[in-house]
């Protein structure tokens, strides 16, 4: 009987433990790295922007493989809906009315995809990266100087647009808790979703199964950046 009010008190799991790992050592990641990028380019600014980016890369990297094996609200092909229901949902997201969204609602989920490719995209930039005097990423001189210069381009480019994402997100996340009365922050944090009344709980991976995958990406980019 205690355990049935304990898993009621609890609602039903929507965030595994790896995915919600991956969210706030993002938060972190992204942070250390958009600092660093507004500091010159010395001693200790220069290592904490090459190494958030290295991780940030690897953390990513994960993810997108976590999109595919790991548990049903992580996986891509479980929350990526198409335009009808994506529209469909996007004329009544703040409409004053129950959320009944187990993981991803179908805008939330486009977004997180956009944020993963251009993560993605602006940590490989930042790789071939230079100011052409001290800081270089560490596969800059693997390509002429004149597309070395038009990837650091793209990556400072990337790197704005991202800001404007995020800042859209929390914004996002400010108007559910006020139209939807729903917090979308703390599922995040304790993994469970408590106003879950008639919701089915998705299947979770295992964590051992986080942890592997991470460690077969972390040493693939090891290997290859520092071989």
């Amino acid at each position: 009987m205690k355990k049935n009010k304990i898993v009621a008190a609890k609602g039903i799991k929507v965030w595994d433990g790896g995915t919600r790992l991956f969210h706030w050592v993002l938060v972190i990641l992204f942070s250390l790295s958009a600092y660093s990028a507004f500091q010159d380019k010395f001693g200790i600014y220069a290592d904490m922007h090459r190494w958030s980016g290295y991780s940030v890369l690897t953390l990513v990297s994960w993810r997108i493989l976590w999109g595919f094996v790991g548990s049903e609200t992580a996986r891509f092909g479980h929350f990526l809906k198409g335009p009808s229901a994506t529209i469909k949902y996007a004329k009544s997201a703040f409409k004053k009315a129950p959320y009944r969204w187990v993981g991803h609602n179908p805008l939330g989920a486009w977004s997180v995809l956009l944020m993963l490719v251009l993560l993605l995209a602006q940590a490989v930039m930042g790789l071939y990266a230079t100011d052409d005097m001290i800081f270089s990423g560490p596969l800059s001189d693997t390509i002429s100087s004149s597309l070395a210069g038009t990837l650091t381009g793209w990556h400072k480019t990337i790197g704005f647009t991202l800001f404007g994402l995020v800042g859209l997100h929390l914004l996002v996340i400010v108007l559910v808790a006020v139209r939807r009365d729903t917090n979308l922050v703390l599922p995040m944090i304790s993994g469970h979703k408590k106003d879950a009344a008639g919701e089915t709980a998705p299947i979770m991976r295992p964590s051992w199964l986080a942890l592997i995958s991470f460690f077969i990406v972390a040493g693939a980019f090891y290997w290859f950046l520092f071989q």
